[in-house]
């Protein structure tokens, strides 16, 4: 936001809202470039193959989150869930794709 003012040429002392600058740029908030870039790293990595160390970290996690446990012995740590990157992919989209490696990821499913 400080550097959209400094384009503008909007100075400290005048009280203009972030919303009003935001409007005048047409630049995409922070949040929505961070969401957006996510989202594209979750479909390079769900497309490389299967031998791939990083698919095949992105599989366990996204077992997990479907309660699909590693193993019978296997048990969470105490405490809160930590926020896992899927669970991010999740909030981002709104949905999640099932069968992730089989279908296309594209952007419309995200808005």
């Amino acid at each position: 936001m400080r550097c959209q003012r400094q384009i503008l040429g909007i100075r400290w002392t005048d009280h203009i809202s972030n919303a009003t600058v935001s409007s005048h740029t047409g630049l995409a908030s922070v949040g929505e470039q961070i969401a957006s870039r996510r989202v594209a790293i979750f479909g390079h990595i769900a497309r490389l193959g299967e031998d791939v160390p990083a698919h095949q970290a992105l599989r366990a996690h996204v077992d997990l989150s479907l309660g699909r446990l590693p193993g019978r012995d296997w048990k969470r740590r105490p405490g809160r869930p930590n926020n896992r990157w899927v669970d991010q992919i999740r909030n981002d989209t709104g949905n999640f794709p099932g069968r992730y490696g089989h279908q296309p990821f594209s952007v419309a499913m995200a808005q």
